[in-house]
This record gives C-alpha cells, structure tokens and sequence, in this order.
C-alpha cells in the first residue's frame, strides 16, 4: 500500500506509512513532529497498527496496559536519564532508600489537610489577579504562573524574589524533561547550563532562608509552611536527611510546582474555551460551587490537551514486554522507551467512547499525574491548584481567548490573552 491509497482505498495508516519510506534513522525525527502536532491521530494508528514502534533513538509504547507495564517496573524501565540533570533528587533513583526516605518525609510536610487552604489560597490570588488586570489579562505570566508563584512562596516557605523563583523553575524544567539526549537540541548546553547557575543561585537563597527560619522557629514565629515543618522535624541522624536533603527537596517543590501548573491551566482553558457545550458545563458547576462536578471538566479537558504526551524511561536489562499477546516485544537493554500517556487515555480497550468528552469520567482514567513508583509527588496540591485557577477564571461570564496560545517555539506557553470584560 503505499503513503495514500492502493487503488481506491485510503490507507488507515498514512502516518506510519510515512515513516515507513524513511530510512530507520531518519524516522524518530518525523515521529517526534507527528507527536507534537498531530499527536492523537499518530498514536490511534500505533495502537491499531503498530502499538510497540521501534525507532533507532527509542521505541514508543502505545496500548494503555503496555505503558502501565512499563511504569510498573522502575527496577527495569528506570529513570536514569534524569540523573545527568537531577543528580541524587528522588525523581532520579529508582526503589532506593533515598527515594523512599525522601518521599516519605515530603509527603509527611505535604499534609493532605492543607488542601483546602491551597485551594483557598490560589482562589484569591487568581481573583486578585484578574481584578487588578480590568479588561484582559494575558493569563500565563499574571495568572497561570503567578498563582503557584505565590503559593510556593506562602504555602511552601520558598520567599524568593518573583523573577528569579520564576526562572528558576523554567530553566530546570527546560534541562530536565526537555532537553535529553533523544531531543537533539542544537541548544542543549546552554540550557543545561542556565540549569545549572538556577541550582546554585536557589543554594544562595536557601542559605539564607534556613537560618532566618530556624531562628524564628526557636522564637515560636515561624509560619506554618513547607519548610517550617522539614526543618522542625529533628530526624535522628541515622535517618541520613541533613540540611543538603532539605534544600534538595524542597527545592525540588518549586522546581515542580510553577511552570507545569501554568501548561496545565492554559491548556484546560483553551480546550474549554474550544468546546461550547463543555465551557457551559463547566460555567454551570463553577457557578453552584460543585467543585467535584466542576474539576471532573479539568481533567478531561486535559486528557485533550494534557501537558506532556509521553514520559520516558531507559530499559537496564532486556524484557519481553505485552507478554502473551500478538504485539510481543523483546526490549534490549539500554534502549530508551516512551510510554506515551496521551495514547494510553484515549485506548478504548480502557476508556469508553475515548472521542467523546464526558467530565464524569472516573479519575483512574488520567494519567495527568503519572503513574506508579514515580507518580507526581505533588499530585494533590495540583489536584486543587490546577482547578481553582480555572474556575475563577470562568466564573467571570465575558471570560474569552483573544488570541491562541503562543508558544514562541518554546515547550511551555508563553502568551495566552483572555478577554474579561
């Protein structure tokens, strides 16, 4: 068959035929375009065609049930591609007594009964912000990421300086989940070293939090935030968790926290935006108050447009993967793999009429989150966060895009202007 059609017949796969008139090295070039722009079209062929696609730089996994296999293996699919950019982190290492130790404790300062506050405060500084911008706003730099700016500063203890926190967090999120080795980027260096002068500057800034916290926590006036809580803990020494392990850590809460929030709010509003049935829906549910209802909207209109199609991982021994079934593939060790979490929400051997939008959909049909051993450790501050933002912004009736999400040829939106009035 070839690119197009073998008669009269269109070919179900145009896209893989494509690929397959390329040479196997020029392949995960075009792969990758198709993945950043035309994404659900590329991977409905892989799942029915080819649903474990070997390039020479990685191999992409398709089927719901594989991408949950490789996610449930980390001893196996590790993450060591983060090393090189994350160094001894937790996201980095895989069943270690670092990630174990480190999780742990993170999740012990991230008390689930602080949700309702962080809702509570990213409301009001998103009702801030939209009061002060009158007519419009351009949501990405006044709203989507001034909002977990604040609350990484109030919420967290991380009292930098706004630009700098802001940068900070874009720079490791650029070198850390867009700049590996299968991104060939001309500009790798550069932006692996704007990586690494953010590290050291957040170093500076925390040498001069911590004492100023301790000082007040002995004086009984130290707030109750993230880094309050880490540095009150007084874990026996044997537990290994210094003054290196906090700054890590809750260094790494700002890492995470800003710039995929942002993506996250701007990519459920345009969707929202683009879908009038839905955006009514969504308007009604945040008008009652229903937050269940209203976030259920969120996260399916991210499930469209979520903020990264795939994750990656670096097979360390060869397996067999989809065992049993007639798409069975032996892995080798040391190749790269992607999981492709966008295809894995759309497989209709999992999600029901997976084409269709329908907000009630049980939260275990996302992977918004990941998923497994390294599922987001801020999982549940997003899970209010992300929603809230939104919701305050569609309470305002004249809400409405000006103009698309620009990008700027950057992974992240860089401009988003949104009429108010």
């Amino acid at each position: 068959m070839s690119a197009a059609t073998e008669g009269n017949r269109v070919s179900p796969t145009p896209l893989l035929d494509r690929l397959a008139a390329l040479r196997p090295a020029e392949r995960w070039p075009l792969a990758r375009d198709f993945i950043a722009n035309e994404a659900r079209a590329f991977f409905a062929e892989l799942r029915a065609h080819a649903p474990i696609y070997e390039t020479s730089e990685v191999t992409l996994v398709a089927k719901r049930a594989d991408v949950i296999e490789v996610l449930s293996l980390p001893k196996v699919f590790t993450v060591d591609l983060y090393k090189p950019k994350m160094g001894d982190f937790m996201l980095a290492m895989d069943e270690t007594i670092v990630n174990y130790r480190d999780k742990s404790v993170m999740r012990a300062i991230l008390a689930f009964d602080d949700l309702p506050k962080i809702r509570a405060v990213a409301a009001e500084v998103a009702d801030t912000a939209l009061d002060a911008a009158g007519c419009e706003i351009e949501a990405v730099q006044q709203l989507a990421r001034h909002v977990p700016m604040r609350i990484v500063q109030r919420c967290f203890g991380i009292h930098g300086p706004d630009q700098d926190l802001l940068d900070w967090s874009y720079a490791n999120q650029m070198d850390q989940f867009n700049n590996l080795p299968y991104d060939d980027r001309p500009d790798a260096e550069a932006i692996h070293q704007a990586a690494e002068d953010s590290r050291v500057k957040l170093r500076t800034l925390f040498a001069q939090l911590i004492p100023a916290r301790i000082a007040e926590i002995k004086a009984g006036t130290a707030p109750d935030d993230s880094l309050t809580r880490i540095l009150s803990l007084n874990l026996p020494a044997a537990d290994h968790f210094g003054m290196d392990r906090v700054v890590i850590n809750v260094g790494g809460l700002l890492i995470g926290a800003i710039e995929t929030t942002a993506e996250a709010v701007v990519n459920a509003l345009a969707e929202l935006f683009a879908r009038p049935e839905a955006l009514a829906g969504a308007r009604a549910a945040a008008e009652a108050g229903d937050d269940a209802v209203f976030d259920g909207y969120v996260w399916e209109a991210l499930r469209f447009s979520p903020i990264v199609a795939f994750m990656f991982r670096e097979a360390a021994s060869t397996i067999t993967i989809a065992q049993g079934t007639d798409r069975e593939k032996v892995i080798g060790k040391g190749t790269v793999v992607l999981p492709l979490s966008l295809s894995a929400m759309f497989d209709p051997d999992f999600v029901p009429d997976p084409e269709a939008f329908r907000p009630d959909r049980p939260f275990h049909t996302y992977l918004h989150f990941g998923y497994g051993h390294h599922e987001c450790l801020g999982r549940y501050v997003g899970g209010v966060m992300i929603p809230e933002i939104v919701k305050r912004v569609l309470r305002r009736p004249a809400a409405r895009p000006l103009a698309p999400v620009d990008m700027a040829g950057t992974p992240f939106p860089q401009s988003y202007r949104i009429g108010l009035g």
